[in-house]
């Protein structure tokens, strides 16, 4: 067999291992060489899919922020898409099929938002009817150490022949992440969707974390796999939901209401309350 060593061509023979042992040697560096580049090209890889996934994230993170209601809000306030949204809200729906659209929600919550200093970064509200980037979940709720945690968006009219009771319909639980659910009831159908002024003052914000919807859910013996109707009143506890919901007229929401809505800020609260425990056991 004949061996190349990779040194001397004059050594190249038939019993060239026989006679120079340190060829043997020799012959192991292309493989080394081999191996070098082998770990190299792997690094490359690595290197490559690293830098594709940090492209495709930040890629993805431009986008929910180019869907996100308060980013159309803030950059194009007097766009003709809003213009749009305006006139179809209050002209374009019957009055009782506003609330099978998502804006119905989620337009008073991202204009009032905004009023209140809250800003892109922290809340994304997703633009779209249905299938966002959000998946089933309606946006997202930024906390200040950089968690993102789902939110639900729900709008109803009165029901009725009530002065101040909702009916909020198809509430999901199965098959989705959200652990923040606010629910916008509207006292009367405002006049204009273009600015926080215009629906502030006809429209109570509730807001119920997912846990507590559970618990609610449980106690009433009703069950999480299925949608769930919820009719309320602001400041009464007979439904099955209205003992887990806290009210705040639209007009009165503020930074500090907001911010405890916060999971960082909660996530400190608990921790504070469990240390409290402690010390009085002790």
């Amino acid at each position: 067999q004949r061996v190349v060593t990779g040194s001397d061509p004059r050594h190249e023979s038939d019993s060239s291992l026989s006679r120079n042992p340190s060829s043997a040697e020799d012959s192991s560096q292309p493989s080394m060489s081999s191996s070098e580049g082998g770990s190299s090209q792997s690094s490359s890889a690595s290197s490559l899919s690293t830098s594709s996934s940090g492209s495709t994230s930040a890629a993805f993170a431009e986008a929910l922020q180019a869907t996100n209601l308060l980013n159309l809000l803030s950059s194009t306030r007097d766009s003709s898409w809003l213009r749009k949204w305006d006139g179809k809200m209050v002209r374009g729906l019957p009055r009782h099929s506003r609330d099978c659209m998502d804006m119905a929600g989620k337009l008073p919550l991202a204009l009032k938002a905004l009023d209140a200093g809250i800003s892109p970064q922290e809340l994304l509200v997703d633009c779209a009817q249905a299938g966002g980037l959000h998946g089933r979940g309606d946006g997202s709720l930024v906390a200040s150490d950089g968690r993102a945690e789902g939110i639900e968006i729900k709008g109803a009219g009165l029901k009725r022949r009530k002065k101040r009771t909702f009916a909020f319909k198809g509430i999901r639980v199965r098959g989705t992440d959200w652990k923040h659910l606010f629910l916008l009831g509207r006292e009367r159908e405002p006049e204009g969707w273009s600015s926080a002024s215009d629906v502030d003052g006809c429209i109570w914000l509730g807001y119920v974390g997912r846990d507590r919807y559970k618990q609610a859910l449980r106690k009433a013996g009703r069950s999480e796999r299925e949608p769930q109707d919820a009719t309320v009143t602001p400041g009464s506890t007979r439904s099955w939901l209205g003992g887990a919901v806290e009210w705040v007229r639209l007009k009165d929401l503020t930074r500090e209401w907001w911010d405890r809505k916060d999971p960082s800020v909660k996530s400190m609260c608990v921790e504070t309350s469990i240390k409290a425990k402690k010390k009085i056991q002790k």
